[in-house]
C-alpha cells in the first residue's frame, strides 16, 4: 500500500476538489460503493472494506480492476491499480485517494488525488489528459447529488476519436451542430443536428464540453464533450436515473453512436 506523500520528488498526480451537496455520510455512498460511482464516473463493482476489489467499466476503453487500501467511511477511500498498463509490467502502481470534509451548510469538500504516488519519473506522459477526466467526472459527482441525491443510474456512452483536426475544432463544430455553442448555464435546450432527440437545460459550460439535466428520453444527466487524450476523443455520455433507464440506454446509446458517424467528419467510433 503506498501512501500520497506530496513531498516525494517522484511524485506525479492529478489533483483536485469540488464542493457538493450532502453529509460525508450521503457523500461516502457516492464515491466508495459500486451503485454510487457509476452514478459520476463509470459503472463499477466495489468490495466494501479494506483489501477488496474494485473494477470501473469504462466501455469501448475496457475494464481496469485494482484493490482498495483504505476504507474510512465516510471520509477516506483509497485504491490501487497495479496492472493498469500490461505491456508494461514494470510500471508503478496508478493510485486514487478521495477524503471528504464536512463543510457548514449541508456540504462537503471532496479532495481527489491519482496518479503515480511514488516512482512517476518517466511515466508523466500516462498523465496526459487526466486532469481534463477527473475535472469531469467531479463534475457530474456534483451535478449527480445536487439533482439526484440518494438515486442509482445507468450509464450510456458514445465515443470516438478524429486524427485530422484539434480538439477545440472538433467542439466547434460539434457543438454548433447541436445548437449550444453560444448557450449559457440555465439555457432550455433542444437538441438539433438530426441528434437523438432530447430536451432539457444547461448545467454546465466547459472548454470544450456542454452538460445538460435531461427530461427527454430520460431524466438524468448527459455530457457532451470532446477530450484531448490523444488527439481530439469525442465523449457523448449520460447517466439516466429512475426505473425505466436501462431500456432508455439501450435504445439511445447506438443511436448516438449513428449520430456520430454521420456527423462527425473522420470520426473512428469505438464499439
Amino acid at each position: 500500500m503506498i501512501e500520497y506523500n506530496p513531498d516525494d520528488p517522484t511524485a506525479r498526480v492529478s489533483a483536485h476538489e469540488v464542493e457538493v451537496p450532502g453529509s460525508p455520510e450521503a457523500v461516502w455512498q457516492a464515491i466508495a460503493t459500486g451503485p454510487g460511482i457509476a452514478t459520476w464516473f463509470v459503472p463499477a463493482e466495489v468490495e466494501e472494506r479494506e483489501g477488496g476489489r474494485i473494477s470501473t467499466d469504462h466501455g469501448s476503453f475496457g475494464t481496469s480492476v485494482g484493490v482498495v487500501t483504505r476504507w474510512e467511511p465516510p471520509h477516506r477511500f483509497a485504491y490501487e491499480e497495479r496492472d493498469w498498463n500490461p505491456d508494461s509490467p514494470d510500471a508503478p502502481p496508478w493510485a486514487t485517494e478521495m477524503l471528504v470534509s464536512a463543510k457548514d451548510g449541508g456540504s462537503c469538500v471532496v479532495r481527489l488525488v491519482s496518479g503515480f504516488f511514488t516512482g512517476g519519473d518517466g511515466w508523466e506522459k500516462h498523465l496526459d489528459g487526466t486532469d481534463e477526466g477527473w475535472v469531469a467526472a467531479l463534475r457530474n459527482l456534483r451535478l449527480a447529488l445536487t439533482y439526484f441525491p440518494g438515486s442509482t443510474a445507468v450509464s450510456l456512452q458514445a465515443a470516438g476519436t478524429v486524427g485530422d483536426r484539434s480538439p477545440d475544432d472538433v467542439s466547434r463544430e460539434l457543438l454548433q451542430t447541436l445548437g449550444v455553442a453560444d448557450l449559457a448555464v440555465g439555457s432550455a435546450v433542444r437538441l438539433s443536428g438530426d441528434a437523438p432527440e432530447t430536451v432539457g437545460a444547461i448545467v454546465d459550460v466547459g472548454r470544450r464540453s456542454v452538460t445538460l439535466r435531461t427530461d427527454e428520453p430520460h431524466s438524468g444527466i448527459l455530457e457532451i464533450a470532446v477530450y484531448d487524450q490523444p488527439g481530439a476523443t469525442v465523449l457523448v455520455r449520460g447517466y439516466l436515473f429512475g426505473p425505466g433507464g436501462d431500456r432508455v440506454a439501450t435504445a439511445e446509446e447506438p443511436r448516438w453512436a449513428d449520430w456520430l458517424r454521420a456527423t462527425v467528419p473522420g470520426i473512428d467510433v469505438l464499439n
